[in-house]
């Protein structure tokens, strides 16, 4: 029986890069020119992860991608700023907007990719 290569799908090879920048992987990633750019522009390997994601122990691509995923919890201006009425630290409230920013890269990605259009209303303020 021959092998047949799992196809991948384009926007969740955007979702593993942008998971692998913000989780700081380009620092010590393999290829240059992702640390040079300060983000993960690895092409994908046999296994379909970016370098980034394919160097990592399995427990931490999961915590990663956890992490990534919770951020559409901040999708609208309106949940960001209840989240940030909640929050009783300083640190939390840099993390709730630094997960926010997450989430619109993660779009802006998508749409340079081709794969959705640009964030309008209600995701982004007008």
């Amino acid at each position: 029986m021959p092998y047949v290569k799992p196809e991948i799908s384009p926007a969740t090879e955007v979702m593993a890069r942008v998971a692998s920048t913000f989780w700081l992987n380009h620092l010590a990633c393999g290829v240059r020119r992702c640390r040079r750019d300060c983000r993960c522009l690895g092409r994908t390997n046999r296994f379909g992860a970016p370098f980034c994601v394919a160097s990592m122990e399995s427990g931490e691509i999961t915590e990663m991608l956890d992490f990534c995923g919770n951020t559409f919890e901040l999708a609208t201006p309106e949940l960001v700023a209840a989240r940030l009425a909640g929050a009783k630290t300083d640190d939390e409230r840099e993390m709730i907007l630094f997960r926010r920013q997450i989430f619109l890269y993660f779009h802006r990605e998508l749409a340079r990719a081709g794969l959705s259009q640009p964030l309008g209303p209600p995701f982004v303020e007008g």
